[in-house]
């Protein structure tokens, strides 16, 4: 299948495309010809603050480009394989930073929490309340703690199109963590309660704590 140049940028003062921005543009690409597509697993293994290309199914990899990430898409009963590739030359543009979507964040004091959102109901916007609220519970943790990132999906269902609640409650359940080369990882559950939510699924953080 044919590779695509996804319209990403640097949002407000950030110094890396966000994976909510991939995920989207990914998921709108994918809509196109498949309405009923969902999102079941994606893994970052770097950041950027170039441009992004998508190539879905078995498709080539751009040259020049390094992978920066792949993950499965559910469409017609079948999974397509997505990979992201960095863009060699300038940096993304930048774009306008859009306001907080979460609120209430209520640690657990387990590594977990729950928060409160408010969204569009878009794929976007539900993708970018779930990272605001764990990486927020990762902030919690105190002054050390610092290079906050989302890696990646696990076991996910999440919907291509805007079927999410525009309004709900995100429970976060910190599952495991372990250290691997000097940076924290964690495992965590999320369940989302709205109408239209999506099943709970797994996400993936890496942070770095300080001495």
């Amino acid at each position: 299948m044919a590779s695509h140049t996804l319209e990403v940028g640097l949002r407000g003062t950030r110094d890396y495309v966000q994976g909510s921005q991939i995920l989207a543009r990914t998921a709108e690409i994918v809509a196109r010809d498949h309405p009923d597509a969902a999102l079941v697993t994606a893994k970052f293994t770097r950041i950027t603050l170039r441009g992004v290309e998508l190539v879905v199914g078995d498709g080539e990899a751009p040259s020049g480009g390094d992978e920066i990430g792949r993950g499965q898409v559910q469409a017609d009963g079948e999974r397509l394989a997505v990979r992201w590739f960095e863009v060699p030359g300038p940096e993304a543009p930048r774009i306008e930073d859009v306001p907080g979507v979460t609120s209430g964040l209520a640690p657990d004091g387990s590594g977990g929490g729950r928060a409160d959102f408010a969204i569009a109901g878009t794929f976007e916007s539900y993708l970018a309340a779930v990272i605001e609220c764990v990486k927020a519970l990762h902030a919690g943790r105190g002054e050390r703690v610092s290079d906050i990132w989302f890696t990646a999906l696990v076991g996910a269902r999440l919907p291509a199109t805007p079927t999410y609640p525009t309004a709900g409650s995100l429970a976060v359940e910190l599952k495991i963590e372990r250290m691997v080369d000097g940076r924290l990882q964690t495992l965590s559950v999320v369940e989302t309660a709205g109408d239209g939510a999506p099943p709970a699924y797994q996400i993936c953080f890496s942070c770095v704590i300080g001495d």
